[in-house]
């Protein structure tokens, strides 16, 4: 099954993750690592981002959705910009990639089950090419 749309998308938020996030100071946020249904709870203190049974706790709701995006995508750890303003300005950008990714796979699998085999391997992929990103010395500042 062709992932050329798929691997269009990646490279996007790939691009977008290295320009935006890696090229800044930033910090590293450790996450489950599982590919997942993340969702974001507010709670008394915040808000938290629910990824399987790990909870994260986030200051704000751009701090949540920015987590909940790259936990669900199943990575390990993640690069998080120190500006809050900056977090805010590339995760409407992250989220439309990710969005994009989804509908493209939908598109190409109408069974479930290769609908979850290709999202399965389209993440795989993913996850991969933003852990290039990270082990390129180039990207860090």
């Amino acid at each position: 099954m062709p992932m050329n749309a798929a691997q269009e998308h990646i490279r996007a938020l790939a691009s977008c993750y290295e320009t935006e996030v890696l090229k800044q100071r930033h910090r590293t946020v450790t996450l489950r690592g599982r590919k997942c249904d993340a969702r974001i709870m507010l709670t008394l203190l915040g808000f938290e981002v629910k990824a399987g049974r790990k909870r994260i706790s986030c200051p704000d709701m751009t701090t949540a959705r920015y987590l909940r995006l790259f936990a669900e995508i199943g990575m390990r750890q993640i690069r998080m910009p120190y500006d809050p303003t900056s977090t805010a300005r590339v995760i409407p950008r992250l989220e439309s990639a990710l969005k994009r990714i989804q509908e493209s796979v939908s598109e190409q699998a109408h069974d479930p089950t290769q609908r979850k085999a290709l999202t399965r391997r389209v993440y795989r992929e993913l996850r991969g090419t933003l852990l290039g990103l990270e082990e390129n010395p180039s990207a860090r500042r």
